[in-house]
């Protein structure tokens, strides 16, 4: 698949662009690609250090274009170290943790899930599917045994009928026998 943005098939520059800082492009990220970005009309523009600002002298960074200009956004730090601001683009917080970076939904009120965490999100997802397989079959099982206990309960009070029946009929038959032999009247 081609992982190139090709504003001529779009149409219109992305709202958001992000660099991560490696040491063989971190020159160009802060000077030549800003000043294409900007030229192009790329709405915000950040920028990712995970080694903490080794790279780019700061974790994270994200600028708005104001008048063709970058302006930077309000970077914030929690007592804890963490670095992050809003993008409106996005509409999430984006966080430097530690040297993630991590992204939080304000609207859902929760934290997208990274790569690790959606991998075994869908393990876990996948696993709860086969639990619940598992549980309709036993279930179904139990359904057939009890079908099967069922039908052989009827079968046995059938069989046990027809015995009754059978048995009734020859009490009747050896009665008629006796009042015959007894010399008696048939009985109605």
């Amino acid at each position: 698949r081609n992982n190139t943005y090709r504003l001529w098939e779009v149409g219109k520059p992305p709202d958001f662009v992000m660099e991560v800082a490696s040491y063989s492009t971190k020159n160009a990220d802060l000077v030549g690609k800003r000043a294409l970005y900007a030229s192009l009309g790329i709405g915000e523009y950040w920028r990712y250090d995970q080694t903490g600002g080794d790279h780019y002298g700061e974790p994270l960074v994200g600028e708005r274009l104001i008048d063709g200009e970058y302006q930077p956004l309000p970077m914030r730090e929690d007592e804890d170290g963490r670095v992050w601001a809003h993008s409106d683009a996005l509409n999430l917080d984006l966080y430097w943790d530690n040297g993630d970076l991590r992204f939080w939904d304000p609207d859902a009120e929760k934290w997208l899930r990274n790569h690790e965490e959606d991998r075994v999100g869908r393990l876990e997802e996948r696993a709860g599917r086969l639990e619940e397989r598992a549980g309709r079959l036993a279930a179904e099982e139990r359904a057939a045994q009890d079908r099967a206990a069922r039908q052989a309960a009827e079968s046995r009070a059938a069989q046990d009928r027809a015995a009754r029946q059978a048995a009734e009929t020859q009490i009747a038959e050896l009665q008629a026998q006796l009042r015959q032999l007894r010399g008696e009247q048939p009985l109605p």
